[in-house]
């Protein structure tokens, strides 16, 4: 049964255990993506990466962001060449694919985690959304 009467002060200012329970990044990610895991984990509510599951597609997400990362200043490098031999060309298609098979994960465990604008809407919260941007015109009925 509760107490009667209004809690005093030193109870209330009191804090029992960590304030943020937002998990760390696991001891086999890499410093980049331990620093992508943070900045992921600090942008969202302490409760939602709590499960097990959860927090192995966040560490796929994470290794997932850092591979196109490396991809991308690889192509970025073969397109500085002046000239590309057949040799190159296939190497740079190969690598385009690659790119690509990573945002494609990259966007599939995002989505999976809620982090993609997409998947936190309701269809009625969108449908809300939309009513509230400020436009009475319809987007055929708007003038360039």
């Amino acid at each position: 049964m509760a107490e009667r009467g209004r809690r005093s002060a030193a109870s209330l200012s009191v804090i029992a255990g960590s304030i943020d329970g937002r998990p760390k990044p696991p001891a086999d990610l890499t410093k980049d993506q331990a620093e992508i895991w943070e900045r992921t984990v600090a942008n969202e509510g302490a409760e939602v990466f709590k499960t097990a599951a959860l927090q192995q597609l966040l560490k796929e997400f994470c290794r997932h962001i850092v591979s196109a990362a490396k991809l991308a200043a690889m192509i970025e490098a073969m397109e500085k060449l002046k000239q590309m031999s057949a040799d190159d060309l296939g190497d740079y298609d190969k690598l385009l694919k690659m790119r690509d098979r990573e945002t494609k994960a990259i966007g599939d465990k995002a989505t999976k985690l809620r982090l993609t604008n997409q998947s936190r809407y309701t269809p009625q919260a969108a449908a809300t959304a939309a009513k509230k941007s400020g436009s009475d015109l319809k987007p055929w009925q708007m003038t360039g």
